[in-house]
Formats: C-alpha cells, sequence, structure tokens
C-alpha cells in the first residue's frame, strides 16, 4: 500500500496538479508538526479539512466525499 502522502497526491492531482496537491499534503504535515511523509491515518482529519478546502471551489461535495474515501481505503 502506497504511503499517505502518495495517496493523497495521486486522488489530488486530476483537480489541481501535481504542484498543489504536494504543497496541500506538506502544507499538511507542517501545520500538525510533522514531515510529508510522516503522515499516517491518524491525520486524516488534518488532510480532510484541508483538501475539502482546497477542492471546494472547484468540485461538489459528492465527488470531495468520494475522493476523501477512496484516500481513507487506500485506493
Amino acid at each position: 500500500m502506497a504511503i499517505l502522502r502518495e495517496r493523497v497526491i495521486a486522488a489530488l492531482t486530476p483537480y489541481v496538479g501535481a504542484t498543489v496537491a504536494d504543497t496541500c499534503v506538506r502544507g499538511t504535515a507542517l501545520s500538525i508538526g510533522k514531515t510529508a511523509d510522516e503522515l499516517d491515518n491518524g491525520d486524516l482529519a488534518a488532510l480532510e479539512s484541508n483538501v475539502r478546502r482546497l477542492l471546494g471551489p472547484v468540485a461538489p461535495s459528492a465527488v470531495i466525499d468520494d475522493l476523501l474515501g477512496q484516500i481513507e481505503r487506500g485506493d
């Protein structure tokens, strides 16, 4: 299974591009005192908040919910 950082970046890239996806993950990690590689499933709440904020203007809620479900499941 890919580490959380990779899963989130892969899921976000089609919507916002690789650079913005990576920045979202790194920013979330920094905000909770970790590096992007240290993120784990315990950090999903922080990631969810930032993903919703990032995608809110460009994607419907149902799409965001599905995307977050994919990230949580490791799809």
